[in-house]
């Protein structure tokens, strides 16, 4: 057994130190940073199966949004002071919130008008994550893998989420037009096998892959996530299948099928085709 541990600084986003940069009072820089840190170990059990383990913590500080003092926005442009706590880059499926404590005064109609808004992270992110991996080395070098991942968001709390959150809920009440409960989670799974050749070193080595994987809203952070599968972001599920096949050291070729469907919430499905020539100098 041959044990590992890894440690990670990341910096996420950092806002200018002069915003806003169009209004005279300035607001405190938000800034955003991942603390990250993972033990584990590779096993060599016998001749023929090797294992690794690994558990992992993802610490994404400052990441979510914040309320934002209350203030009447006259224009597009006028800053609030945490318009910068929304997320710089997004996909989708993470649930949201207005950042804008938007005060209903004669100067927007009692909040009838110019609601100029921005959507912020409605949870923190602090993941828990196992992973696991299993190879079959007998009949070398064909080789057998199945891996795994489960993560959980141990920040997340659904009903502080329920009371401000603007997507992943349930149905509208028609009668009253009322707004359904939060859908959403803090899980994830992925569960995956490969067999073939586990490095494509020379022409007509081959491999093929199948994974399932369910991803609810707000276990991970969107933005981070796969950006093919379900055409990109959270709360997803369905399968991966595939292949590939070198035609040489430096040339090999890799078709893939994926098939997604929404986790929660109104249906969605997206289904794709890749097929990729990846070459390396």
């Amino acid at each position: 057994m041959t044990p590992f541990i890894t440690l990670g600084l990341f910096p996420v986003f950092n806002t200018d130190f002069n915003f806003a940069t169009n209004n005279p009072s300035k607001f405190s820089s938000e800034e955003e940073w991942l603390y990250a840190g993972q033990i584990g170990t590779n096993w060599s059990i016998n001749r023929d199966f090797s294992m690794k383990l690994g558990l992992a913590v993802y610490d994404f500080d400052n990441i979510e949004g914040h309320f934002s003092t209350p203030f009447v926005p006259l224009n597009a442009t006028d800053a609030g002071n945490t318009d910068d706590s929304r997320p710089a880059f997004a996909q989708k499926g993470n649930t949201y919130f207005a950042l804008r404590r938007i005060l209903a005064t004669a100067q927007n109609d009692f909040g009838t008008i110019d609601q100029f808004q921005y959507y912020g992270l409605a949870t923190a992110f602090r993941e828990l994550a196992f992973t696991g991996e299993l190879d079959f080395n007998h009949f070398e070098p064909f080789r057998a893998a199945l891996l795994g991942e489960y993560v959980t968001n141990l920040a997340f709390n659904g009903t502080a989420i329920n009371a401000i959150a603007v997507n992943n809920r349930g149905q509208t009440t028609i009668s009253n037009g009322t707004q359904g409960s939060f859908v959403g989670g803090n899980t994830a799974w992925i569960i995956s096998l490969k067999v073939g050749s586990p490095v494509l070193e020379k022409r007509w080595d081959w491999n093929l892959f199948l994974n399932y994987r369910y991803v609810e809203s707000d276990a991970v952070v969107d933005g981070f996530n796969d950006s093919d599968f379900g055409g990109g972001g959270t709360n997803l599920k369905g399968y991966v299948v595939g292949g590939s096949l070198a035609l040489s050291p430096n040339v090999w070729l890799t078709l893939r099928w994926l098939s997604a469907n929404a986790v929660a919430g109104p249906p969605y499905k997206n289904d794709i085709l890749q097929f990729d020539i990846n070459g390396r100098f």
